[in-house]
């Protein structure tokens, strides 16, 4: 891994901090502007309080109440459970303590459910969007030219769900921080086979490790890793080889994810007596045998190629990659597959009342090669082409923020879906 020197950092830290106010900009005219929704409701209810409030019972309140928390489901007499890891939690961390210091320097109110906090969570969602697609612009440089990389990089934020979720209302919502960690993993999971070090299996290991605690689905992704460059039988035999000879490097992400599991694996035991618990209890994954394949792709609620079009570049670069058998093609649509099978599978395939198929998010950085190879074959067709295709994926930003902007829980969810609905919400 080439050293990042002080130009580049200052670069990076002045684009970061352009980043950040734009978002919270672009926050503010979103709920007060539009919707007229208080900053509590970034954190407040459902899965996003589910996560915040392993923060206060650890930091605020007493630690005899970690059985007792608010946003739990019942597990055994005079117990609750959360359903919810403590992944978001962790990343959460440094933010939640400024607020909470900030609060106690200013005389302000330090019960951890307060503005300040809120706002302090909005920031860490606007900040790991933002690392996370700087390593997939790192990550893109190590195959395409700059123009190339820094378009593919700006359609993922841009012309996605990413774009609620980190900078509209969803930053409370585990899934830029998923996007962020796999982005980050799958930078230095291609460091790591170009030098089999242990420093790159930790830079890699960790953010996989907080990935599969944030959404533990996220384990899907570590395909990536295990299946890196096998494109054949013989490839997957000079892979097998490879981790015989490398044994150390599984061993070792096993213990990295030891490590990260600690605090989870701390909270379970303290209320259930149990190391390992599948929280979620009678929620699960029903439809193994029937998945909602249509739901998940092409569903009028939260469809992935409905509401998220611009993968659909994504998708026939990766058929060609995968025809082509490059550019850990195989891996790639193994990860997509299981991960859409497995979403499918979930007992509310739409994800509920969300913006797009919010839990296909998490995996967006597995599909960074394959639209960066689409944009790249796009800049070799006529300018005419071009000029046809770039119209396109201005219409796919507009639909993307534009859905944004307007979405409404209340009215998208309240009565059935309707295309006089659907036109509705894109209007200006």
């Amino acid at each position: 891994m080439n050293e990042m020197n002080r130009s580049e950092l200052s670069k990076l830290v002045k684009y970061g901090w352009l980043f950040l106010i734009a978002g919270l900009v672009i926050n503010y005219i979103y709920r007060l502007v539009f919707h007229s929704t208080p900053i509590e409701k970034i954190i407040i209810g459902s899965d996003m309080e589910g996560y915040f409030q392993y923060l206060v019972h650890f930091f605020i309140r007493d630690w005899s109440t970690f059985d007792q928390m608010r946003w739990t489901i019942p597990y055994s007499e005079g117990k609750t459970l959360s359903v919810f890891t403590c992944g978001v939690a962790i990343l959460w961390l440094p933010f939640f303590l400024t607020a909470h210091f900030i609060s106690i320097f200013f005389g302000l109110d330090t019960g951890g459910y307060a503005n300040m906090y809120y706002g302090f969570m909005l920031v860490a969602g606007i900040v790991y969007t933002y690392i996370g697609l700087v390593f997939m612009y790192k990550f893109l440089r190590e195959f395409f030219e700059h123009k190339v990389s820094i378009i593919t990089t700006a359609l993922f934020f841009l012309a996605t769900n990413v774009f609620f979720y980190s900078v509209l209302l969803g930053a409370g919502m585990a899934h830029v921080y998923s996007f962020s960690m796999i982005a980050i993993y799958i930078y230095f999971t291609h460091q790591f086979f170009k030098d089999s070090t242990k420093k790159r299996l930790i830079l890699l290991g960790v953010p996989f490790a907080l990935a599969v605690l944030i959404r533990p689905t996220n384990i899907i992704s570590g395909l990536f890793f295990f299946l890196y460059g096998v494109s054949s039988i013989d490839t997957f035999k000079e892979r097998l080889v490879f981790w015989i000879k490398n044994y150390w490097a599984i061993v070792g992400l096993f213990i990295i994810g030891v490590i990260v599991f600690i605090p989870q694996m701390a909270y379970w035991h303290y209320v259930t007596g149990k190391f390992l618990v599948y929280s979620y209890q009678e929620y699960g994954f029903p439809n193994w045998n029937a998945p909602k394949f249509g739901i998940v792709l092409f569903g009028k609620y939260n469809g992935w190629l409905t509401y998220t079009p611009i993968v659909i570049f994504g998708l026939v670069g990766l058929f060609i990659l995968l025809w082509k058998k490059q550019m850990n093609s195989l891996a790639i649509s193994l990860v997509l597959l299981i991960g859409i099978y497995v979403n499918a599978s979930w007992w509310v395939p739409t994800f509920s009342a969300a913006v797009g198929q919010r839990a296909m998010i998490d995996f967006l950085p597995v599909l960074a090669v394959p639209l960066g190879y689409a944009i790249k074959q796009i800049y070799g067709m006529s300018r005419q082409m071009k000029f046809a295709f770039g119209f396109v994926v201005l219409i796919f930003i507009f639909y993307n923020i534009q859905f944004g902007f307007r979405y409404d829980s209340w009215m998208w969810w309240g009565s059935p879906m309707n295309w006089d609905k659907f036109w509705t919400t894109l209007k200006f």
